[in-house]
């Protein structure tokens, strides 16, 4: 039974996600009744039993338990009573705050080194959701790529590593998860930027158009925009100095974009597919086999490192990109697809600001790859 001698500790999601990327032992215990997604990470056990059953019997609960437990709900509601069931038990439990929803908003840092003098690049990972942004910075100026909602961690983030943000850009209208760029922009004063073809789809709010080939000046390094389509007409990756690109949702270190977002049905789908076919043929793999790849997103999950590959070996990796006919490549790629991201459509209209900005649209992991 619940014990009012045992307080429910707690500990945030961004805590909880440091201590599982150093590896710490820990078991999760996600007490939803529907727990279809949660918490990943390497070092973790996962356990689901729904919090009414922990309730009814904590004793046995208790007893299936070993070392810390993080207990987690949808809000961090559920999961009070639960900790201090728990607790009462001799379990060493915590709860976490903000549940699951205070999880898929939880962001991590994380260093890239590009080897160009003077020039900060930092990947922020959201692991509730597997969605990467970055962080661009030399000579007091930061462009920050396709950054989550929580716009004053971007601007905090910044400020850390001596700069202010002069710019922020959407690699494309996103279907999977809701951008921070207006409110960023917002914020900082930044100048806000679009693919071009973004407005093309239908933006209803003031931008600026950033074509192929334009370059963003960041201090004392280029940055050029490099026109991506396949997973979108818009999709527009970022050469960063000549030596990195960045890819959003076009070549993932592990796979390959979905195209069947924008144009859904199957004729669509086949057409945007040989398109991404010869992007990818034509624009990525002609780059050095050195260039380093930051993708737009990566498996949902704790990472101690940043998630980046080297073009060699993303290209030794994906098996497709030795898919020479576009239309063989297309039909591969469409044989895999993965259910199509919650609220998609919805979430591409608050995003091009024709639909009001709801949280609550983001749910689970992200699905913009094919795997």
């Amino acid at each position: 039974m619940t014990s009012s001698s045992a307080p429910a500790i707690s500990i945030t999601a961004a805590d909880l996600a440091e201590r599982l990327a150093h590896g710490a032992p820990l078991t999760v215990l996600d007490v939803r009744d529907d727990a279809a997604w949660g918490i990943e990470a390497p070092g973790a056990t996962t356990r689901h039993l729904p919090a009414r059953a922990v309730l009814n019997d904590p004793s046995a609960a208790a007893s299936g338990l070993d070392g810390a437990v993080a207990v987690v709900c949808n809000r961090g509601l559920a999961a009070k009573g639960v900790t201090q069931a728990l607790r009462a038990e001799g379990v060493d439990a915590m709860l976490v705050e903000g549940g699951m929803r205070g999880w898929i908003g939880t962001l991590q840092t994380r260093p890239v080194d590009l080897g160009l003098d003077g020039l900060s690049v930092l990947q922020v990972q959201r692991p509730g959701r597997g969605c990467l942004s970055y962080v661009i910075a030399s000579g007091g100026q930061a462009l920050v790529v396709d950054p989550a909602p929580d716009a004053g961690f971007y601007t905090a983030l910044a400020a850390e590593i001596g700069a202010t943000v002069s710019d922020v850009v959407d690699t494309h209208l996103h279907a999977d998860h809701l951008s921070g760029t207006r409110a960023l922009a917002a914020q900082s004063g930044a100048r806000l930027r679009l693919p071009a073809l973004a407005l093309e789809r239908g933006v209803a709010y003031t931008v600026s158009p950033l074509h192929d080939g334009d370059t963003i000046q960041i201090g004392a390094v280029a940055v050029r925009a490099l026109a991506l389509p396949g997973h979108t007409t818009d999709m527009t990756g970022l050469l960063i100095g000549e030596r990195a690109l960045v890819t959003g949702d076009s070549l993932f270190a592990d796979g390959i974009a979905r195209p069947d977002l924008q144009q859904g049905d199957p004729a669509g789908a086949r057409e945007m597919g040989r398109t991404l076919h010869a992007t990818l043929h034509d624009r990525v793999l002609t780059l050095s086999d050195d260039t380093i790849l930051l993708p737009g997103h990566t498996h949902p999950g704790v990472n101690a490192d940043a998630i980046t590959a080297r073009l060699a070996a993303v290209r030794a990796a994906v098996p497709e990109l030795q898919i020479d006919d576009a239309a063989e490549f297309a039909e591969a790629l469409l044989a895999e697809m993965p259910p199509r991201p919650a609220n998609y459509e919805t979430v591409i209209a608050a995003n091009a600001g024709t639909h009001p900005f709801d949280p609550e649209l983001e749910t689970g992991g992200n699905s913009c790859s094919t795997r």
